[in-house]
């Protein structure tokens, strides 16, 4: 086996883009990802074993009975260290945990599209708009409709992706909000100008700005409160249990998504009136990758460790008082071939590369790039291989 060393040009970093497409149809209290199926003991529930709509971080615990899941622990020593769950209280005390016990969590962890409805005049809620007026403000120089001062004092609908899905960023003019009833696309929002402001494109109120997108946090908040539709058949109990309202972008999840605090009526819909929502994202996913150039020049790499590169004539000699046994040596094996029967082509050094090892500067092994098939190699043939890393 030959060692070569990357030279300096042979080894060069960079980075990965990709644009992961998502799509989420929330129908009947469900949430289904990229048209997912719904059917019991489908794919997330028994092998990811993650609920419907849900999607595994870092797809631990993959096809695994559900009693034999693995789990994070920690013991309990003077290190003071636990999982961000557990309290400093509930850390020193001693009714709880004492030095030697194992602090235990649970996998997998899991995440999915959620919905904050917050009312001008509620207070549970408002804490959620609060924490979003910094890069609220920030977005300010996109477009005038990026003001926390009007937002925070009228009804918002937030729709919140978490990063799972769209990874460091979600692309800029990829979001689209579709709003349906009873299969019927009633409204459509997009940002058509790439500025964060969510345009009507289809509906009552075409052109009109419905609410702002927040790019680098996944997040879409919803103001506008203009009715969707003129038709009496599609007013339902959006907001309050007992209160029919005609459909508008601050219904938009109503009772379907997964709701944080209160402020929304899930005692279900009218009968002929169906609601459901899509929403469509592009995210932006940032891939480091090192890529090295491994150089097979001509004469380099003419010898195999195959046990079958050498012919031996089978003649073993002992070594007297040593009691040792040396099998004679061999020459190497032709195996260039000829076309003509009973003739024999000229010997000609010929190897096979089906593996490329690659070496820490201790020239400890740290991975094997395999090849799909081995590459015939002679003394006048040389090849360049692309190996590329991804972090």
């Amino acid at each position: 086996m030959q060692l070569k060393k990357f030279k300096k040009d042979d080894i060069y970093n960079n980075t990965i883009v990709t644009y992961p497409e998502y799509e989420f149809f929330v129908y009947d209290s469900k949430t289904y990802v990229n048209r997912e199926s719904s059917v019991e003991g489908d794919f997330s529930n028994t092998v990811n074993h993650v609920p419907q709509g849900f999607i595994s971080l870092y797809e631990m615990n993959v096809n695994k009975p559900a009693d034999g899941l693995a789990y994070p622990f920690v013991t309990k020593d003077g290190s003071r260290s636990a999982f961000r769950t557990v309290t400093t209280s509930q850390f020193q005390d001693s009714a709880q945990f004492q030095f030697g016990d194992t602090i235990t969590g649970s996998y997998p962890l899991s995440a999915s599209v959620s919905r904050i409805y917050v009312q001008s005049y509620e207070n549970d809620n408002k804490k959620f708009l609060r924490a979003l007026q910094n890069p609220m403000e920030m977005g300010g120089y996109l477009s005038t409709k990026f003001n926390f001062a009007n937002i925070n004092s009228a009804d918002a609908n937030i729709i919140e992706v978490p990063s799972i899905f769209y990874g460091s960023k979600v692309r800029k003019g990829s979001v689209q909000l579709d709003y349906y009833i009873t299969g019927t696309l009633m409204a459509r929002l997009r940002d058509t100008k790439k500025n964060g402001e969510l345009i009507e494109t289809y509906g009552a109120n075409s052109g009109s700005v419905a609410g702002i997108v927040m790019y680098e946090y996944g997040i879409c908040i919803l103001t506008s409160s203009s009715d969707l539709s003129a038709d009496n058949a599609s007013k339902d109990k959006y907001f309050d249990a007992s209160t029919t309202s005609f459909p508008n972008w601050l219904s938009f999840g109503s009772g379907m998504l997964e709701t944080v605090g209160t402020g929304t009526a899930t005692s279900g819909h009218n009968v002929g009136t169906v609601p459901s929502y899509m929403i469509k994202l592009e995210g932006t996913n940032k891939i480091p990758t090192l890529t090295m150039l491994a150089h097979a020049n001509k004469g380099e790499l003419n010898y195999s460790s195959n046990p079958t590169f050498v012919e031996f004539d089978n003649q073993v000699t002992s070594s007297i008082g040593s009691s040792s046994y040396i099998e004679s040596g061999g020459l190497i094996t032709n195996i260039a071939k000829s076309k003509y029967v009973g003739y024999q082509e000229p010997f000609e050094n010929t190897t096979y590369i089906s593996k490329i090892g690659i070496y820490d500067k201790n020239k400890n092994l740290i991975g094997i790039a395999s090849l799909a098939n081995p590459v015939k190699k002679t003394e006048v043939q040389e090849y360049l291989f692309k190996l590329r890393m991804d972090f």
